[in-house]
């Protein structure tokens, strides 16, 4: 039987609501598609239709929070800020989006958007990646950067953002503070090797 588009929209954010909670109060690892498609109320084969892997589901929330996040980035700037602060609201502004999730987050990334050579490529987060890093490319842009990115600017910029995302995902200070102090020397890092700023200097460009 076919179901609506509607019909189908509700069963795919009744299973990520699902998903989100059975990994938060489980663990990623501790939580099977099973026990998710139980929870969602829907067959297992049905929930493969939404969802092929664990890892989809996982990512698939991942991704969502960071596009929420650099909506709302794009809501919030002034248009004054440098360039590093314009980088660290964009950071800052996923990471916002992505705390609900932090509980399983750790497990959700080494899998998905690991650095390493991997047997298998989650499309999903493919997507993620590809989305952040043109949201870095539109933002280098309006601070007077080509709006295509050198490779190795890409890969340094996506090093020390993904040792930014390990760091807060584990981070037991106060507020995450230890995270912020990262996030902030590894943009003025960043922006040291692309325009010749100092890592400690007052401004970016």
């Amino acid at each position: 039987m076919r179901i609506s588009e509607q019909a189908r929209q509700d069963n795919r954010a009744r299973i990520l609501e699902r998903a989100a909670e059975l990994f938060c109060e489980r663990g990623f690892e501790a939580t099977t598609t099973r026990d998710v498609a139980v929870a969602s109320g829907v067959a297992a084969g049905t929930l493969f239709n939404y969802f092929p892997t664990k890892e989809t589901l996982g990512m698939t929330l991942v991704a969502e929070a960071l596009a929420q996040g650099a909506d709302d980035h794009r809501r919030r700037c002034t248009g004054d800020e440098d360039l590093t602060e314009d980088l660290f609201l964009l950071i800052a502004s996923g990471l916002r989006q992505l705390r609900p999730l932090r509980p399983f987050l750790g497990p959700v990334l080494e899998r998905s958007l690991s650095p390493f050579p991997r047997k298998t490529v989650c499309p999903e987060g493919e997507a993620a990646r590809e989305a952040h890093l043109a949201a870095v490319a539109n933002l280098l842009g309006r601070h007077g950067f080509a709006p295509r990115l050198d490779p190795v600017v890409i890969a340094l910029y996506w090093s020390l953002y993904l040792g930014i995302l390990a760091c807060w995902t584990s981070d037991p200070s106060p507020n995450q503070e230890a995270t912020r102090a990262l996030i902030d020397y590894s943009l003025r890092l960043f922006a040291q090797v692309i325009c010749g700023a100092e890592p400690g200097g007052d401004d970016g460009r």
